[in-house]
């Protein structure tokens, strides 16, 4: 057994008088951790609760058979002993020939917990708020506040999560009750409680969402759904329970083996091979976002021309940012693979915007503007107040930099003169970087863009300076670059170390979010390749394992009619966007090299895995010709709704975003570059429908 698991022990009780309904517990050392009152509670339409009492059990080839029965409903229950968790498989009947309906809540007390900490993957870390997050979505805690979605409990949906299970902390142990996301008769659910003294995991059967559902389009409203059986048909479900030690990442074991579970029975169908999907992304964000005549690279562009100019252009969002949504990123791997393939019109395209960024995007504060937009030039991004520059838009636009210039720098057939003014402009930003970074290794998060004062130091935004001054340091070898990336490296270890990174993108302050992982992974394998510490490598595979609770590992399936239904489309390795924008992504592409080299490494298969299904994903809904989805060739959408968010489940976001685009080009020439572009181009390959 794994030194993370905790071996427990099972004991049963039948319905008593001192235990009305029976009792089922876990226990380690004699001492109970988790407990059932009964085998569960059959909540019926009109609120009426009806207690599956246990009524008999016996004990057969390491297995416990569990009889129950309640007013409604017969039950049998078989509990295994899987050595790392216990598997429990509920057949329920209804007596009679009338039908039954309602829902089935499976409750456990975690014992002795007063205080506790949660992990419901892609969709709740630790209480979602560290006190500052300002945007309406489910957060935690014993004080509740419904106005602003703030709950003591939360009932979600299975879809909802990237794995369909609750984490549960106390000071003794860590137990997790994990499920399938579909059982006999629907969708699962999973539930939390904890009001101060009592906590509760569970699972329902099928799920309901409350106290409110997060689905801005039908209001937040909560969401019951209900069986309804008759007496020859039966419901059938399982669910698993682990315990662990109470370190912090031993969610990571759970993850893992929950993974390759799955993936035994779920495996992705990418559109194309990798070069045939760079090719297109190409062609789509020079056709359809860049603009000649400001030299940027417009963020979105609409699928339907009609509607276009029926509302002027209106969905074309003429801003381009200088990273995250647009900018340098984009523009180095479109001109890197202008280069590369010879498109001569696609290199000039991504010199000419590096070119505007750098010579016109300076703020007064002496560092780069967050954006340029065609209504105000250059001007602030998606801050919570005016006059700021995130620092992560920032540092990612001085990374990508750095990689042009260097890029640049090395061409033999081919001069760019105005090098010299990038090189100026990387320069001014890691001095100004330095210049604000605390004693602790903090560079704050947001910047009065006129003055450069750090204005909000809380969150994780400026982890990403970090590469960015390795690669300065390596291209320059400037010791005071290598410096502060280590002081950095140091600080931004406590968020690690706690599984709660936050606060990366502009449009989700200070929320947890996939986007700060891919950071953490970048920041940390970067500080490895220039210090050969483990202690940097260990931080980079702890990044990368929270990464991965962002990560579907399997594939949902959406309802008949739907789009992402019709077309087949696989949630496998599609990344939660976060918490509060619960759409998947393609974002991950972002640290593909950095996860290649945590793989080489490390010899962990489990990383190449996964990265692998992340390509894939990522080679679905390109358009392959004008026509495609509705959508004109080589336009891709940015948000994909697996579940009812904005918009309802099994639908997409109809407007091509560049930065999408932008990073299946920069992904794939990540992939040529890496000794294992064989083998990844191999397995893809194999995947292609």
């Amino acid at each position: 057994m794994n030194e993370n698991f905790i071996k427990t022990d099972l004991k049963i009780q039948k319905a008593t008088g001192q235990a009305i309904n029976g009792k089922i517990q876990i226990c380690h050392n004699g001492k109970i951790l988790l407990e059932s009152d009964g085998l569960g509670d059959l909540v019926c339409e009109d609120g009426y609760v009806d207690k599956i009492k246990i009524s008999d059990f016996h004990f057969e080839d390491g297995c416990a058979k569990v009889e129950g029965e309640s007013e409604f409903l017969s039950c049998v229950v078989e509990i295994l002993n899987k050595n790392t968790f216990w598997k429990f498989k509920y057949i329920l009947s209804s007596y009679g020939q009338n039908y039954v309906s309602g829902r089935l809540n499976i409750i456990f007390d975690v014992m002795n917990s007063s205080h506790v900490r949660w992990l419901v993957p892609g969709l709740l870390y630790k209480d979602n708020n560290p006190g500052k997050a300002i945007r309406k979505f489910p957060k935690f805690s014993t004080n509740a506040d419904r106005e602003n979605f703030i709950s003591n409990y939360w009932f979600f949906s299975s879809q909802r999560c990237s794995m369909p299970a609750v984490f549960c902390w106390t000071d003794e142990f860590m137990c997790a009750i994990v499920t399938d996301v579909e059982f006999s008769n629907g969708i699962s659910g999973v539930l939390l409680y904890n009001d101060g003294n009592k906590t509760r995991i569970g699972c329902v059967f099928p799920y309901c969402e409350e106290p409110i559902s997060y689905a801005p389009f039908r209001d937040n409203l909560p969401v019951y759904q209900k069986f309804q059986i008759y007496g020859d048909e039966k419901i059938e479900f399982e669910f698993k329970i682990f315990v662990c030690i109470s370190n912090l990442h031993s969610y990571n074991d759970v993850v893992r083996m929950f993974y390759y579970d799955s993936r035994t029975l779920h495996s992705p169908k990418p559109w194309f091979s990798f070069d045939k999907g760079a090719e297109i992304s190409a062609y789509g964000l020079f056709k359809w976002h860049y603009d000649e005549e400001n030299k940027v690279i417009f963020e979105t562009r609409g699928f339907d021309n009609v509607l276009s100019l029926n509302v002027n252009d209106a969905d074309t969002r003429k801003h381009m940012h200088v990273a995250w949504v647009s900018g340098i990123p984009y523009a180095f791997a479109l001109m890197k693979y202008g280069y590369l393939f010879d498109y001569p019109d696609y290199f000039n395209a991504g010199r000419n915007v590096i070119n505007k960024i750098v010579n016109e995007g300076t703020s007064p504060a002496g560092i780069l503007w967050s954006q340029w937009t065609i209504e105000d030039g250059w001007t602030d991004g998606w801050n919570p107040e005016k006059n700021l520059t995130q620092a992560r838009t920032l540092g990612e636009a001085i990374l990508f930099l750095c990689r042009s210039y260097r890029f640049a720098s090395e061409l033999t057939d081919r001069r760019i003169d105005e090098i010299e003014s990038w090189k100026n402009c990387i320069i001014q930003n890691l001095n100004f970087a330095i210049k604000v970074q605390n004693s602790e290794g903090n560079f704050g998060s947001y910047y009065d863009s006129k003055t450069g004062e750090v204005r909000f130091w809380d969150g994780c935004a400026g982890i990403i300076w970090i590469p960015a001054l390795v690669e300065a340091f390596e291209i320059f070898g400037d010791e005071r670059y290598k410096y502060s990336a280590l002081k950095a490296g140091e600080y931004y270890s406590r968020f690690v170390y706690d599984e709660f990174l936050y606060g990366a993108p502009e449009d989700a302050y200070m929320v947890p979010t996939s986007e700060d992982t891919y950071n953490a992974v970048i920041a940390y394998i970067k500080l490895y390749e220039i210090d050969e510490n483990r202690l940097w490598l260990e931080l980079a595979k702890r990044s990368a394992d929270l990464m991965m609770s962002f990560r579907f590992p399997y594939n949902l399936r959406f309802k008949e009619g739907t789009i992402l239904r019709l077309y087949d489309f696989r949630t496998l390795g599609g990344d939660i966007a976060s918490p509060v924008n619960q759409h998947l992504h393609n974002y991950g592409l972002v640290c593909l090299p950095e996860v290649l080299k945590l793989y080489k490494y490390t010899g962990d298969d489990y990383y190449l895995d996964r990265a692998i299904d992340n390509i894939c994903f990522s080679l679905q809904f390109i358009a392959r010709f004008d026509g495609d989805f509705n959508a004109f060739k080589g336009m891709m959408p940015e948000q994909f709704y697996y579940v009812d968010w904005l918009r309802p489940e099994g639908t997409i976001l109809t407007l091509s975003h560049a930065w999408c685009l932008g990073m299946v080009i920069y992904g794939y020439l990540s992939c040529l570059e890496s000794e294992f572009r064989d083998l990844i181009f191999e397995k893809i390959k194999n995947y292609v429908c």
